[in-house]
Parts: C-alpha cells; sequence; structure tokens
C-alpha cells in the first residue's frame, strides 16, 4: 500500500462520520505501525480554488479534481482523507469543502466553521488557498 493511494470521504456531507471507512484506510496504511510518527496536512479554501489538485500535485493523492469542460462545480464534499505517496514519515492529506458557501447556501456556514476547526485541531500544516 506505501505506494498506491488510498482516499475515503471521512465526514459526508450529512456530517455522518464514516467510522467503517477510516478503519479500513487506516488498516490500509498500517497506520498503527506508525504510533504517533505520522503528520497531517489539510487545505482549506474557496470552492473550485484547485485545493484537491494541489494536494494531488505537491502529495500524489488521488482526489478528485473539478472538470473544467463540465463547467465549475463541487467536487469535495464533506471532508476526504488519503495518504501522500512517497512521503517520510508517513502523511495524511485531508481535503475539506469549499470555504465559500456556494453549494450548502450562505446561511449554512456551520459544517464550514466546524470543519475549519477541526483540521486546524488536528492538523499539523493547515494550507489556505486563496
Amino acid at each position: 500500500m506505501a505506494n498506491e493511494c488510498c482516499s475515503i470521504q471521512l465526514i459526508d456531507r450529512d456530517d455522518v462520520f464514516n467510522v467503517t471507512g477510516l478503519e479500513h484506510f487506516m488498516k490500509s496504511m498500517k497506520l498503527a505501525k506508525h504510533g504517533l510518527s505520522y503528520a497531517v496536512v489539510s487545505i482549506m479554501g474557496p470552492q473550485s480554488s484547485g485545493k484537491s489538485t494541489l494536494l494531488n500535485h505537491l502529495f500524489d493523492t488521488n482526489f478528485r479534481e473539478m472538470d473544467a469542460f463540465r463547467g465549475r462545480s463541487q467536487t469535495t464534499k464533506g471532508i476526504w482523507l488519503a495518504n501522500c505517496v512517497g512521503i517520510e514519515p508517513c502523511t495524511i492529506a485531508m481535503g475539506l469543502d469549499g470555504t465559500d458557501g456556494r453549494e450548502r447556501g450562505e446561511d449554512d456556514t456551520a459544517f464550514e466553521k466546524q470543519s475549519a476547526l477541526f483540521a486546524l485541531a488536528i492538523s499539523d500544516i493547515v494550507l489556505i488557498n486563496m
């Protein structure tokens, strides 16, 4: 699995935590053997600003990217995790929903705020993509 990227949706658009997916992700990455020797890098920023593309290019992850030929639309819904291929120490990338409320509606910013606080709490590095 070290040479393959594995990704999961950790929290979906309905705020449901994917326990089974996380357990599979942790087993696939053999996260237990790393103990506390791993890093979490997250990214936040406006919808369609290239967050997933940036993570894919920097960390060799496989997050879904926007297809410009189909028009601008949201690709990351909820919170996603992926292992960073070939990076030592073991590194996990976390992609967040866009922070501009376009898909969720301007009045529904609770998920944006909660996911930003979650990223700040568990990440070693938080990238802000403008």
